[in-house]
């Protein structure tokens, strides 16, 4: 259990993730929600936002937050808006490199998955840096170079081999749109040259079932290009808090029994790298 989190938020934390089967995004959205440790009333952001998990998380927290979300996607920001449309969420579009937002404005931030997306990863953290207070704290996930062979055997081969990976597609596995995958040292020193104080910087999530980036990319589309029954989609949403049926369980259960080598062993390397960061 976090010591930075009170029990009940802890706790409420906890329900929040059991309905999520992807294992590397449960871990670094408990990491990401512990380490931002939202306080009453701050004014929090969540850049890169997506369609809004985090958010759905901040939102439920029994905590009273001033939140925001903020993407260049409209599509994705439009399906943030209806999901949580009963909360009291600004969403704003835009451009990470150069907000719309003040100096000095957010008491925290959120940028998980973003920068290895970005055209100039530093200018968008210079700007993450103006927008915050002083003392201000932003956390960050993005994927690791140095991600485990069982995650995305095939590309792992390919780099390994012949320095190479597959850009596009599918089989693009952890590569799918990304610009970029990032050594942790090499992240750190970037976040560092901006004026950030690097307070924790960690890899998370090393055991993994074989091809997990594939089976996380068909549950993905089978939930948003397949029209499968609202029933169903349910089940496996993230989003819900709805029971599972035995087939669903059991799943969830060998997947965690599967994470758990992540406590057991703590490896040094993984899929992710985590990083808090305060604004000096």
């Amino acid at each position: 259990m976090s010591k930075q989190l009170s029990k009940p938020i802890q706790c409420k934390l906890e329900k929040l993730l059991a309905n999520v089967g992807d294992m590397s995004l449960k871990r670094r959205a408990r990491r990401i929600i512990e380490e931002l440790n939202p306080k009453q009333n701050e004014n929090v952001i969540d850049l890169g936002c997506g369609t809004g998990y985090y958010l759905f998380l901040l939102s439920n927290l029994p905590l009273k937050l001033h939140l925001n979300g903020f993407d260049f996607d409209e599509n994705a920001l439009a399906e943030a808006r209806t999901s949580l449309s009963n909360k009291n969420i600004k969403f704003i579009a835009g451009d990470l490199h150069k907000m719309p937002f003040k100096d000095n404005l957010f008491d925290k931030a959120v940028a998980s998955e973003v920068l290895e997306h970005v055209g100039n990863d530093v200018k968008v953290l210079k700007e993450i840096y103006r927008i915050l207070k002083p003392n201000g704290v932003l956390v960050t996930s993005v994927p690791s170079i140095r991600y485990p062979f069982f995650w995305d055997p095939m590309n792992w081969l390919l780099e390994h081999l012949f320095h190479t990976h597959i850009k596009s597609g599918f089989f693009s596995g952890l590569w799918s749109g990304h610009l970029r995958l990032y050594y942790l040292q090499d992240l750190k020193k970037k976040f560092e040259k901006v004026g950030f104080k690097v307070e924790k910087a960690e890899e998370l999530t090393f055991w993994c079932l074989p091809f997990n980036h594939y089976i996380v990319n068909i549950v993905a589309r089978l939930l948003y290009d397949v029209k499968i029954s609202s029933r169903i989609a349910d089940k496996l949403s993230k989003f819900k808090e709805s029971k599972k049926p035995l087939l669903l369980r059991v799943a969830f259960g060998f997947v965690n029994w599967v994470d758990k080598l992540n406590e057991i062993f703590a490896p040094k390397t993984g899929v992710n790298v985590f990083i808090k960061a305060v604004k000096k």
